[in-house]
């Protein structure tokens, strides 16, 4: 990938439709923990991180949290 300056990163990211940019943002979402927990001191496995959002998103859709009582 050629090098772009900021502007024509967000150019390109808003060029993007909008469930592209969902699951860019959603696929990230492990990494920007990691790092968070990490500059915290309390780092936490990034695949641990990883496999917990594919488990939720492979529970079913339900009216009712599986936790609610």
């Amino acid at each position: 990938m050629p090098f772009m300056d900021w502007k024509q990163a967000i150019e390109r990211w808003r060029a993007l439709p909008q469930k592209d940019q969902a699951r860019i943002r959603r696929d990230r979402i492990p990494l920007n923990v990691a790092e968070s927990m990490a500059f915290e001191g309390e780092p936490v496995e990034l695949a641990a991180l990883r496999a917990e959002l594919a488990r939720l998103d492979t529970l079913p859709a339900t009216s009712k949290h599986a936790l609610a009582s």
